[in-house]
């Protein structure tokens, strides 16, 4: 079966304002320049949507020797080359403890101003030393900077339709796909089967699809406003639609949550170091995964 790639995407900054691209370069970390920055709290600990929906009001843009930060009154530049504190500090993303740089106290108050935050916020980048590696009993050898866990996640074209057909029926407005924040998005399979999918072969390269993406409160956050949807949509309606299948087997064996929604997989590169994915380009399924408790919405 051929898949077309519709569109790519990638996040600059975790949780801000995400960039559509014609073509990206990728490598075992995902994307070139997705997820490079994130935001921390006094805590050192990453902030996203979840607890901060106004983070998504922040634009990005990249240019060749900068990221800027855009907000509807005011801009802020950060050097892609760092020049500031060469001191790592510890930061938490999740259970992962990773080594950042900070890009300083001007980016730091203009965050946290343009936020109207009760307590400091600051970027961070990457140190030279590299994020610990997110489970290896699915991602393999792939590692990420600040995704949540895995380098890439490939939407399905197809499932958001499906979700839509759902939501309208249920007298709810359509979502968008930037609701899911992925990274690829494929058209030519049918609703919910790049669960069954367990690589897609490029003629360059083959994407592993690692295991289903279980959804949080982040899906109802619209992300032209930052506001929240009042009944929680689409959460309850994917939820019911396609829960949280079983992955994996032996020992990594992971059960359904019938409580939580599926959408997209987690997927990394293989089959070569690095690789360039344009808008247009063709993919083939190149493996199935055998599921030992389908979802309900995969009969």
């Amino acid at each position: 079966m051929a898949i077309t790639v519709t569109d790519l995407f990638i996040y600059p900054v975790k949780s801000l304002r995400g960039l559509r691209l014609e073509r990206a370069s990728l490598d075992i970390r995902g994307l070139a320049d997705d997820r490079r920055w994130m935001i921390i709290d006094q805590h050192q600990r990453f902030v996203t949507q979840r607890t901060l929906p106004a983070l998504v009001t922040i634009h990005t843009h990249l240019t060749d020797d900068g990221l800027w930060l855009q907000s509807p009154d005011s801009e802020c530049r950060v050097s892609k080359i760092f020049s500031g504190d060469p001191t790592p500090i510890t930061a938490h993303i999740w259970s992962d403890e990773v080594q950042v740089l900070d890009e300083g106290p001007a980016v730091g108050q203009w965050l946290t101003e343009v936020l109207k935050h009760t307590s400091p916020l600051r970027l961070v980048r990457l140190s030279d030393q590299p994020r610990p590696r997110a489970k290896p009993e699915y991602l393999g050898p792939a590692h990420t900077v600040f995704a949540d866990m895995a380098p890439l996640l490939i939407a399905n074209q197809a499932s958001l339709d499906a979700l839509n057909h759902a939501l309208v029926d249920g007298t709810e407005a359509p979502v968008p796909m930037d609701r899911f924040r992925p990274n690829i998005v494929l058209t030519g399979l049918n609703a919910f089967s790049e669960h069954r999918i367990a690589r897609l072969r490029h003629s360059d390269f083959s994407l592993a699809l690692a295991y289903p993406c279980e959804r949080c409160v982040v899906t109802t956050v619209d992300q032209t406003t930052g506001q929240r949807h009042p009944q929680g949509e689409p959460f309850p309606t994917l939820t019911r639609l396609n829960p949280m299948p079983a992955y994996g087997s032996g020992a990594h064996a992971k059960p359904a949550n019938l409580k939580a929604p599926a959408f997209a997989e987690n997927a990394y590169l293989t089959g070569a170091e690095r690789g360039l994915l344009m808008v247009g380009d063709r993919l083939w399924v190149d493996e199935l995964r055998t599921l030992e408790s389908p979802p309900n919405a995969l009969g």
